[in-house]
């Protein structure tokens, strides 16, 4: 795929092209038409793929999609105002909100445009509508996850649609979202055909994210039920004045049925679900990495369990960057002698806590432990934090690595006081090419992952069957691949009922996911949002507000939406 670089655009079709491998040819002053005649169609396509970059490029995405939920954290000054829930005329939501509308125009625009082209196969064209198809879907999965009714672009403004429409239901919503999503899932080849292209959607990206709007609607429209969530507050002031952490408890929540989902039939959805979730893990089309560490690798970037993920370039300028791998991880800044540089977005204590299985590589391998924190000048040494705290106690003690200890330390480290920053620093945003030196890097951000669909297919099943063999099978894929207690060995020693097998699930997303924009999305559509959130208190153990009322359901609009839309004419409740 060429990489277009579009200097001048007009308004009927203006892209820039994204990710691919690359010879660089430069137009000017093009548009959709000229593209079009060209039989330039993977160029259209590259066109609606590219606006992903942008809500990372002037916009904090994963401030939407992760800040807003119970197991993330950081200091206050850089959580004050999403991390707090505090959305209304914020950059990063209005981007959110923006960039998702500019890539369904995109994808309906040169859907019209790529279906005049001739001169090229069936197959390579129908593939190249099944990806624009996709692309659609998603990003109208994404907005009515966040901001409920939407306006409903079934085709382009370019084709003569009208600027300004009315919301649409959400029921209107999903039934053109999974209308769609039916058309890519035929259009598209899968990834094992040999003119796949890697990066790209495959038909098993279609498929999974078919199953996951169907466990959605399933999980958002049901009428009871109860998951009970490890969580409530993380530390307690005590009469002396000093603060104490508190683990987190398990705490057992009624859901609540969604509005705006009333009107689905939850267990046909699930059933739904549990089909298109089984029809990808038996095709062999798609599978898990072999550990953690493979997961998240630089080698393995858009490898078979990444069924969809944003696309960077290593070299080609900012507008291919990010700065995820610097906010979530951090870096050794040499000019300080090798001190830890950012990295402030964490994962709570809480989060770590609900690991029962010590052994587990996504906290082993998948947290770092030694992080170089102070160059103490007098003594010319390295005082280092220390995560979690009984780390930190061995250390002090003088005491060599324990048995299992998954990183090497020396017992003469100098231990700085407080243990640690803030909370969990994350390995898997290490996968990166580039240098990581506080500047931009190639970070994929994993929009949707083979093991979501796993546990989609074990959480289905549940709803419809209660606990399964079947499910115990599949979730196992997973125990092994992270080195985890077999949920067959569990149920031996406490056998699961339906709703602790639903917990357990929940919490495995929680695990597997952590700051992968799923949190809080899986909270929202299982009704317990405000259960949870408001179990914590009015703030975390960092000070942070998550104290959460009716209007951080849903997310607002930007004001210029409501502001010159004429079929808007107030913003979502309580904003």
């Amino acid at each position: 795929m060429k990489l277009l670089k579009i200097l001048s655009l007009c308004a009927a079709g203006l892209f820039l092209t994204t990710s691919c491998d690359l010879e660089e040819e430069t137009f000017t002053f093009v548009a959709g038409e000229d593209v079009a005649a060209e039989g330039s169609y993977d160029q259209l396509v590259a066109g609606a793929y590219h606006t992903l970059h942008w809500p990372f490029t002037w916009g904090n995405y994963h401030n939407v999609v992760n800040f807003d939920c119970d197991y993330q954290t950081g200091p206050s000054w850089a959580f004050g105002d999403e991390g707090a829930g505090n959305f209304y005329d914020k950059n990063s939501t209005k981007n959110f909100y923006q960039y998702y509308c500019t890539t369904i125009h995109r994808a309906n625009y040169h859907y019209y445009l790529v279906q005049k082209i001739s001169g090229v196969t069936e197959k390579e064209k129908n593939n190249a509508l099944g990806e624009l198809r996709f692309l659609k879907a998603w990003s109208q999965f994404q907005l009515v996850q966040f901001f409920g009714p939407i306006p409903l672009y079934t085709y382009s403004i370019a084709e003569g649609n009208s600027s300004e429409l009315p919301r649409s239901s959400i029921k209107e919503v999903y039934e053109h979202i999974i209308e769609t999503l039916k058309e890519a899932e035929n259009l598209l080849v899968p990834r094992t055909d040999e003119s796949y292209k890697k990066g790209h959607v495959c038909r098993a990206t279609a498929k999974a994210l078919l199953a996951k709007v169907y466990a959605t609607i399933g999980s958002a429209s049901m009428k009871s039920g109860q998951i009970t969530v490890k969580g409530g507050p993380g530390s307690k002031l005590n009469p002396d004045g000093s603060t104490s952490r508190l683990m987190p408890v398990a705490i057992t929540h009624s859901k609540n049925v969604v509005a705006g989902y009333e009107e689905f039939d939850s267990q046909e959805y699930y059933r739904l679900a549990r089909e298109k979730a089984g029809e990808v893990i038996s095709s062999g089309e798609v599978s898990l990495a072999a550990s953690q560490k493979e997961l998240w690798s630089p080698a393995y970037k858009n490898g078979p369990e990444f069924l969809f993920c944003l696309q960077t370039m290593a070299g080609q300028g900012d507008d291919f960057y990010n700065y995820v791998s610097k906010d979530y991880y951090g870096w050794p800044d040499p000019a300080y002698n090798g001190e830890w540089t950012s990295g402030y977005y964490v994962q709570r204590d809480h989060w770590l806590q609900t690991f029962d299985d010590w052994d587990d590589e996504r906290i082993t391998w998948g947290v770092k432990h030694r992080v170089p924190y102070n160059w103490n000048k007098t003594y010319e040494k390295m005082e280092w934090y220390f995560y979690p705290e009984r780390d930190s106690v061995k250390v002090r003690q003088g005491l060599p690595p324990y048995e299992g200890c998954p990183y090497n330390y020396e017992p003469t480290d100098v231990v700085r006081n407080g243990a640690h920053e803030y909370g969990a620093k994350l390995e898997k945003f290490t996968a990166v090419t580039a240098e990581n030196n506080g500047n931009r890097t190639d970070w994929n951000w994993p929009y949707l992952r083979y093991a979501d669909l796993v546990l989609i297919y074990c959480e289905a099943d549940n709803e419809l069957n209660g606990p399964t063999t079947d499910a115990f099978d599949k979730m196992e894929l997973l125990n092994k691949r992270n080195n985890s207690t077999l949920v067959s060995k569990r149920n031996e020693k406490t056998p699961f009922t339906k709703e602790s097998f639903r917990s357990f699930i929940l919490e495995e997303r929680a695990k597997e996911f952590a700051a992968e924009g799923i949190r809080r999305y899986d909270l929202l559509r299982w009704g317990i949002y405000l259960q949870v959130m408001n179990a914590i208190g009015t703030v975390d153990e960092n000070e942070i507000v998550k104290r959460r009322e009716e209007k951080h359901l849903l997310l607002p609009f930007p004001p210029d939406v409501v502001n010159t839309n004429p079929y808007i004419d107030r913003n979502n409740p309580g904003w």
